[in-house]
């Protein structure tokens, strides 16, 4: 028995040493060298650009008979900021309001790249607002209004480097493609969806598609001492889920035993504290293996020995913090209640919905059977229109990601690049019928602050980093396609 408890000893020993080894082995890269220099800008112009784009308030259409004249007049304003481009451009409208923007490169056997953007902007009822969501206000070095952030700026930002490099005499050898939805808010099935498959049907094939997504933060959170810049390679599916309890109405006075309120509101508590498994999928790994070599020794211990820690680590990366916890699982978020009508009766049916974001490897289907037996048969579960599964994730051997990461190191100087699912959602989940190079990026650092402000009162862009993102697609620009 004594030797059995050496041997044991040992053996734990012998682990700790080879996942220490393995940690101290695991180093980061030396930095490449880079002739980049950032260049000057037109600060006046880009503001005055993203301002007067934001005028234009191309809110999301309730759906695609509506009126979008609107959108009509935010081309044309596009097409009057940047005439080099709109010299040079094939313009093909696509199902009445989205818009493809064709720049030829002078070498037809490259494959195109695709700079996706969507024109459209959630509502923005006018109060709690400082100034007009509608206004294009420029104070305290920022650019104030609805899709000043989402996603405008980006817009602003691709066309503008485009539009220097064509004063500059630089044509494109490889062609260019900037596709335009009109209804990513309400997850692009008339405009981007539209737009691919008017490309496929070309046979267009893309040697990579670039939209918003992944963003600069802080690396503390991950025990990195410097800034981390995030490429989506992929993103979670999408599904709302309708609970609807029936029971007896009645007056309230003389309440039935079980109620419909009563038993939905058990079964969304259900739901919420049944919290999906969380799994390890390819970009989680992908992401974490990338920044490993960066974290502190604690940190780079963990992960570097994942595959040992798997049953410890898991659910501590689901406790430390929401993005984390998003990263690692299925999240099942109640958004929305109904009843009766006045407080005083019982409704005989009660409804609520559950949003979910489905994690790679899972299923809208596996979701909703989840769901069912949660809270039971007694409670009937539908989907929403709109739903869809987990997008295929995106290459990042290719050359085209190389070049995308190396853009973003030069730019943001030294920044720690990574692929990670991207947690919401965009219009690029619809082009990988055209190429596994997909990539979701947003170059704009933000603030917690100016975060939050994307679909709230007072979004707005600050204008340093609005510069930046212009010079980001610049060198993207002259890093693949001239």
């Amino acid at each position: 028995m004594q030797i059995f408890g050496y041997c044991v000893l040992a053996a734990v020993v012998a682990l700790i040493v080879f996942m220490v080894l393995r940690t101290l082995l695991t180093r980061a890269p030396k930095r490449e060298a880079s002739d980049y220099a950032p260049r000057e800008i037109d600060e006046a112009r880009l503001v005055e650009h993203l301002a007067g784009a934001v005028r234009i308030p191309t809110v999301t259409l309730p759906d695609n008979d509506a009126d979008g004249s609107i959108f009509y007049e935010y081309q044309a304003y596009l097409e009057k900021c940047y005439p080099l481009i709109t010299a040079a451009a094939e313009k093909t409208l696509i199902n009445k309001y989205a818009v493809i923007y064709e720049v030829k490169g002078s070498d037809e056997s490259l494959l195109p790249a695709a700079v996706l953007a969507h024109q459209d902007v959630v509502p923005a009822p006018e109060e709690g607002w400082e100034v007009p969501p509608f206004g294009g206000d420029v104070k305290d070095g920022y650019v104030y209004g609805r899709g000043s952030q989402d996603m405008k700026s980006q817009m602003i930002a691709a066309l503008e480097a485009l539009e220097i490099l064509l004063e500059e005499g630089r044509k494109p050898v490889r062609t260019i493609l900037f596709c335009f939805g009109h209804d990513e808010e309400l997850r692009g099935t008339y405009g981007a969806k539209e737009i691919s498959a008017y490309l496929e049907s070309r046979g267009v094939r893309l040697e990579y598609v670039i939209d918003e997504g992944g963003t600069v933060l802080d690396g503390k959170l991950l025990g990195i001492d410097n800034k981390i810049a995030l490429i989506g390679t992929c993103e979670k599916g999408y599904a709302d889920f309708v609970l609807e309890v029936e029971k007896d109405g009645g007056h309230a006075s003389a309440p039935t035993k079980r109620t419909a309120v009563g038993m939905l509101a058990e079964a969304i508590a259900d739901v919420e504290f049944s919290k999906r498994r969380p799994h390890w999928t390819k970009p989680t790994v992908e992401m974490f293996r990338a920044l490993a070599p960066y974290m502190n020794f604690g940190f780079k211990l963990a992960l570097v020995n994942r595959d040992i820690l798997s049953p410890i680590l898991k659910p501590v990366l689901c406790a430390v913090s929401p993005f984390t916890n998003c990263l690692m699982r299925t999240t099942l978020a109640p958004t929305q209640a109904e009843g009766a009508s006045t407080p005083n009766t019982l409704p005989p049916v009660a409804k609520g919905t559950i949003n979910a974001r489905i994690n790679t490897g899972e299923t809208v289907e596996e979701v909703r059977d989840y769901i069912q037996r949660v809270v039971g048969k007694h409670v009937r579960i539908s989907v929403l229109e709109g739903s869809i599964d987990p997008s295929p994730v995106s290459d990042t051997g290719s050359a085209a990601y190389a070049a995308l990461a190396r853009t973003i190191k030069e730019v943001f100087d030294g920044y720690i690049v990574a692929p990670y699912p991207f947690i919401a959602a965009s219009d690029a989940k619809h082009y990988y019928n055209l190429t596994n190079n997909v990539y979701r990026f947003t170059p704009f650092e933000k603030t917690v602050e100016d975060a939050n402000r994307i679909h709230g009162v007072n979004e707005r862009q600050d204008v340093k980093m609005l510069v930046q993102g212009t010079r980001f697609f610049i060198r993207l620009y002259e890093n693949t396609c001239l």
